[in-house]
């Protein structure tokens, strides 16, 4: 009977020489394209498994905490799960107060909003109806055209409340899931780690899972300080301002920061918008979007670049593909998901040899 070490030896030998061939770049290209249409396709659950793995590796760190502290793992899972979900149910609840009372009084501010932008862009205004009064002196009379019948479309309040009730299913896979990954993170480790590629130890393969998810969670528990940093500071200044309910501002702020050029742009619309609409004077109105704009070049240029360091090693030419691809794949979600996965890809790509060019293309 052969010894045991020279069983994987004799296993390799009977393997054909064209399996043991590296897979060319046809072979790679099929498979990227399978996976890409298999994410595209089952958005609806591959989207909920990704949120909860994010959600994952931002709450360990304190479940690990908990769990050093002797407390039972899954009892610590489930005190920082539904914890996190009871700070968060409270947030949208400050929030959804302000938010309803902006929806109801939106079209007196948006008639005070246009009447602002009408006087600023008056003689673009001039010319224009000069423009169209010509077009209609010259236009030939037309025969009286056919009426058409519009059906009322569903109410704002309407779409919103089927809106909600459509998320409520995701909502609870996504915690749920997120609870069972969270208690069983050492069983999960060591099972994905079995299922790798390749004829490194187990342990070793357990440990660079371990470093991964070590470097990703330091990452978004870090972004998510940062836009949080970022969603008070707007609020401050929004109450500084005179802007009406400040935390709404700064709640928008915060979330739309994780989307990278997109969001900032998004948020000093919105809120030119909110304060031309509810400040009289539009020069005042106009130094709530200056302020956002002084905290925004502030967060990113310095403050996100010191807490970071190398563990944000994306390039610019990375960041906005990634931006593109996640968000073509699964629209605002994945606009919103786009850096957090980008930087997850390059750090499995820094922490296995084979895929190290990949992850050099990444690199800034």
């Amino acid at each position: 009977m052969p010894r045991a070490e020279t069983i994987p030896e004799a296993v390799q030998a009977a393997v054909p020489e064209a399996a043991r061939r590296p897979p060319s770049a046809l072979s790679i290209a099929v498979v990227t394209l399978m996976v890409i249409a298999a994410l595209r396709l089952g958005q609806a659950v591959v989207l909920p498994v990704v949120v909860a793995v994010l959600i994952t590796l931002i709450l360990s760190a304190p479940v690990r905490w908990l769990h050093t502290h002797r407390v039972p793992e899954r009892v610590a899972a489930a005190l920082v799960v539904f914890g996190a979900v009871g700070t968060a149910v409270g947030a949208a609840a400050l929030l959804a107060s302000p938010a309803m009372q902006w929806v109801e009084s939106a079209p007196l501010k948006m008639q005070s909003f246009e009447a602002k932008i009408r006087h600023l862009v008056m003689p673009l205004t001039v010319l224009q109806r000069s423009a169209d009064r010509m077009q209609q002196v010259t236009a030939p009379v037309a025969a009286d055209a056919p009426r058409t019948v519009q059906l009322a479309s569903q109410g704002f309040f309407t779409r919103v409340s089927l809106d909600m009730l459509a998320a409520v299913p995701i909502v609870l896979s996504v915690v749920f899931l997120t609870y069972f990954l969270l208690a069983n993170g050492p069983l999960f480790r060591r099972k994905l780690a079995g299922l790798l590629p390749g004829r490194q130890e187990l342990r070793r393969r357990e440990h660079l899972l371990g470093e991964i998810e070590m470097a990703a969670s330091h990452f978004l528990v870090t972004v998510t300080l940062v836009n949080t940093g970022v969603g008070v500071l707007t609020a401050l200044a929004m109450w500084t301002v005179g802007v009406p309910s400040p935390l709404l501002w700064g709640g928008v702020a915060a979330v739309l920061n994780f989307v990278p050029y997109l969001g900032p742009i998004a948020t000093a619309g919105i809120i030119t918008v909110a304060a031309l609409a509810s400040i009289d004077d539009p020069a005042r109105a106009l130094l709530a979007p200056a302020v956002f704009t002084v905290i925004h070049l502030t967060e990113t240029n310095f403050v996100t670049p010191t807490l970071l360091g190398r563990h944000l090693p994306l390039n610019t030419v990375a960041i906005f593909l990634g931006l593109l691809f996640f968000g073509w794949m699964w629209g605002i979600p994945g606009a919103v998901l786009a850096v957090p996965l980008t930087v997850c890809a390059k750090l499995v790509c820094d922490h296995v040899p084979s895929l190290a060019h990949v992850g050099a293309l990444l690199d800034t």
